[in-house]
């Protein structure tokens, strides 16, 4: 897209600035210019990071789809330069920018399905579920089906390790280590290096789906 008309919707926010909040109203979504933001939401009465969002990342993209309040808060990690969309805008770049909007309607259907797939993740109650529902999360992100994979063969996540899990599910680094010791020291994950490598596949969604299972019987 020409750089004129993404600057028609430009907005700068200074680090630290609330760009919006968990349960308002969404009325437009953002694409990252310059800077970082992140994703915040409140659980179990602490603050914790969903996701961080650099250059040319789309976030608050929901509120494109259906009018519902936003489920997360989004605060300035940086400085940051956005273009921001309401669904006039949108519509308005439909006509004229027909190539850069489906690639741009691609982007957001992903991200929704991405979006409800963490949603799944969050809603586990133990903490040790949402470790192994990430790892078969980011398995399933490499093109395998964690409930028909035909074998053991070890499965290897470059750059994905303790921090990176618990970004995803989000809990502390340090709660998330535990799990995943935990799992090294069963023989169901190993580490290489700085990167984790899932050895059991079949066993870790045999026991995400038990859990889950388990949960959904006490609700």
């Amino acid at each position: 897209m020409a750089e004129e008309t993404l600057n028609k919707f430009e907005q700068s926010y200074k680090a630290g600035d609330i760009i919006f909040c968990e349960y308002e109203k969404g009325e437009e979504f953002y694409i990252v210019k310059e800077g970082k933001v992140r994703i915040t939401k409140i659980q179990d009465n602490k603050e914790k990071t969903l996701d961080v969002f650099e250059v040319s990342q789309i976030f608050g993209e929901m509120a494109i789809i259906e009018d519902a309040p936003r489920s997360a808060t989004a605060v300035a990690e940086t400085d940051v330069k956005l273009v921001v969309l309401k669904k006039q805008s949108f519509f308005e770049l439909l006509g004229s920018q027909p190539t850069w909007a489906l690639s741009l309607i691609k982007i957001l259907s992903k991200r929704i399905f991405d979006a409800q797939r963490r949603l799944r993740i969050l809603s586990l109650d133990e903490d040790e579920a949402k470790v192994l529902d990430t790892i078969l999360m980011l398995v399933e992100w490499k093109g395998i089906n964690p409930e028909n994979y035909p074998s053991n063969a070890p499965i290897p996540f470059d750059g994905v390790n303790s921090e990176t899990l618990a970004h995803w599910c989000g809990l502390s680094t340090r709660d998330c280590e535990i799990h995943i010791d935990r799992y090294v020291r069963m023989g169901r994950l190993e580490r290489n290096g700085n990167n984790l490598v899932v050895k059991n596949l079949n066993e870790i969604a045999r026991i995400v789906k038990n859990k889950r299972k388990l949960q959904e019987n006490k609700e």
